[in-house]
């Protein structure tokens, strides 16, 4: 059950309907909610705030919920504390889990939300074991890829630029895309423990990251790809977690320097 000393939900979701009816639905469970229009106050009230779980509705204004979610886990990996993200959202995508997990929310329940459904994973996602092992993964969070970096740029743009030469553009949008669905596949990998197919997946990572210039991401990849060969699970899901740290911060390198990529979304491109 939710720790009776913490009973308090964050609710990050725009539409006043949908607020009035989660809110109330989490309230007949006993909670108190603290309710966010969008993912920038999300994230100022999480950095504030001690919460049970956050439910984090995909698609906001000003910050979406993938963006609140990633600066939320960037928050914790300074402090060593976990919450658990449980996406709300009207996706039905096959494989739109694993993207959610990806920039680090835990699970997602669909649109219209059921009480039965949301309580039994209130219930899983606070759990005081998943938040302790959880907790000694953010620490880990950003450390990795912090400890690789050095003075290294995420993407060496002028080497790009002459060898790629006009096709620059191309090239970086097809490794975002691209790192978007590997990633997702790791996750999935590493969660079932297929060593075979994290393996192969790692080793394409680390091929497209290096053909990039993103060093830092291929030599995680390496590491992930050691991992997976003596099934080191705990070493997996570290590496993972650096993986996607790490990934955004090229992101925000390419946003911030390379105007072909100026339009580009980050991370995911998803919608309710």
């Amino acid at each position: 059950m939710i720790d009776e000393v913490n009973k308090k939900v964050l609710l990050a979701e725009d539409n006043l309907v949908n607020q009035k009816v989660a809110s109330l639905l989490l309230q007949q469970l006993g909670l108190t909610v603290d309710v966010a229009e969008n993912g920038g106050k999300a994230v100022q009230l999480a950095e504030h705030n001690s919460y049970a779980v956050i439910l984090m509705d995909c698609q906001m204004p000003e910050m979406d919920g993938f963006e609140a979610t990633k600066a939320i886990r960037r928050l914790e990996a300074l402090t060593g504390a976990y919450t658990p993200i449980i996406a709300v959202t009207a996706l039905a995508m096959v494989g739109d889990r694993e993207r959610c997990i990806a920039v680090g929310m835990d699970d997602y329940i669909s649109k219209p939300i059921d009480r039965q459904v949301l309580k039994i994973k209130l219930n899983h996602w606070t759990q005081r074991e998943f938040i302790m092992r959880n907790q000694e993964l953010s620490r880990k969070y950003s450390l990795v890829p912090d400890a690789l970096a050095g003075s290294e740029e995420p993407i060496n743009l002028s080497e790009l630029e002459e060898f790629y030469v006009n096709d620059v553009e191309d090239v970086l949008a097809a490794f975002i895309q691209s790192t978007e669905s590997l990633l997702g596949d790791i996750n999935v990998a590493v969660r079932e423990r297929k060593d075979v197919s994290l393996s192969h997946l790692a080793h394409e990572l680390k091929g497209s990251s290096a053909a990039v210039g993103a060093k830092q991401m291929a030599k995680l990849a390496l590491y992930l790809e050691r991992a997976a060969g003596i099934k080191d699970w705990t070493e997996a899901r570290d590496t993972y977690l650096a993986l996607v740290n790490t990934f955004d911060g090229v992101q925000r390198f390419l946003r911030e320097n390379s105007t072909a990529l100026v339009q580009q979304p980050t991370f995911l491109i998803t919608g309710d």
